[in-house]
């Protein structure tokens, strides 16, 4: 059984806050901030060695148990962005392709193909009132269709996208499916091994606890060969020796081969303590917590008549519960519940709240009396 008690100890921000933004921003642990400081020890006193290294692909390694993949489908990103930027330059974009996005979906998911591509067609798929986004997908898919580009969860609504039944549609008709995992990654447990993903994204500055400028891409070795070489740097290849220059190795085989040049040790390591204690939690278990945490919250709010923007079902939801309150406006909600520290996020008329496992039921019953 979970010891809640004894993880808020590693969350100080319990101590001052009801911090309930994990959509937003997550608060970074004390075993993060230690290894950091552990670090930065290290490089103060010029110990810089190549166990360094060893580290790093002991973060890998972790990384790859909590996607549930191969440790050399794993690059070290600076954040989700630059993890969908990567594969967009690398692979080559026939004239006349076609790419779908959700229209109103998250900038980081959008900008790119925008600027980037601009010769290919874009098609948006926008949804209105309950309409499911997948069906609407498959609608506009055609021929020329040569990638699908989705965010795993809303950043708004939270809404789920069932990747498993998404994936299956695109490798049937060889369409690449990118994912911007950001919003569920460390909320909601997910096996990359059983989905047919091509590309996954997330930083992990959200529900991974950060520390900022450190994310993780998942490149599927079914399309490693696929890609250009693009971004490639010295520490893209594979030396067996860092002290000896004159022969130059050849590239990783593996999604490393992206890390061109010296690594963010600082988020690496912290980051490394993070996913540490998402896999010794349990994946499973965390998820457990945050939707039972859910259920509480949207259960309150229906009873005091809110409007609630989230799906109901715990098929289609996610962590983020969004809402409109009735006694007064989200803006001024917003306001109160800041002034007496109960830390949420308004985000276009909406008051969005995002739990984590470390929260407690106690926390929902207090925001619910303010609502």
């Amino acid at each position: 059984m979970m010891d809640i008690e004894k993880v808020r100890e590693l969350f100080p921000i319990t101590k001052e806050k009801i911090y309930l933004n994990h959509a937003s921003t997550g608060p970074l642990t004390t075993k993060a901030r230690n290894a950091i400081e552990t670090f930065l020890d290290i490089e103060m006193e010029g110990n810089i060695t190549e166990e360094l290294f060893e580290d790093v692909e002991e973060t890998r390694e972790f990384a790859a148990r909590l996607l549930g993949v191969d440790a050399d489908e794993i690059a070290f990103v600076k954040n989700t962005s630059q993890g969908l930027i990567i594969p967009i330059n690398a692979l080559n974009w026939e004239k006349g392709t076609n790419v779908v996005l959700r229209k109103g979906g998250f900038p980081a998911n959008i900008y790119p193909w925008m600027y980037i591509l601009p010769d290919i067609e874009k098609k948006y798929v926008e949804l209105k009132g309950s309409e499911n986004f997948i069906e609407k997908c498959f609608s506009v898919v055609d021929d020329n269709t040569r990638a699908i580009t989705v965010d795993w969860v809303d950043y708004l609504t939270g809404e789920q996208v069932d990747l498993e039944k998404l994936g299956d549609f695109c490798r049937k008709r060889g369409i690449l499916l990118f994912v911007d995992g950001i919003q569920g990654l460390g909320a909601i447990k997910i096996d990359l091994s059983r989905i047919k993903v091509d590309f996954f994204s997330s930083g992990a500055s959200k529900w991974l606890f950060g520390p900022l400028g450190i994310g993780i891409l998942y490149i599927s070795k079914m399309v490693l060969d696929r890609l250009k070489l693009t971004n490639t740097g010295w520490l893209s290849a594979e030396w067996d020796d860092l002290h000896n220059f004159s022969v130059l190795p050849s590239l990783k085989n593996s999604a490393a081969r992206y890390e061109e040049g010296t690594k963010n040790f600082i988020g690496i390591y912290g980051f490394r303590e993070n996913i540490k204690l998402m896999l010794e939690t349990g994946p499973e278990k965390i998820e457990k917590r945050i939707f039972c945490l859910r259920d509480r919250l949207i259960n309150g709010l229906r009873e005091k008549g809110c409007e609630i923007l989230s799906p109901l079902s715990k098929k289609k939801g996610s962590g983020i519960v969004t809402f409109k309150p009735v006694r007064t406006t989200s803006e001024k909600l917003a306001e109160e519940l800041t002034e007496k520290k109960i830390i949420v996020s308004l985000r276009e008329g909406w008051i969005r709240v995002s739990p984590h496992f470390y929260n407690t039921e106690d926390e929902i019953k207090e925001l619910l009396n303010n609502v």
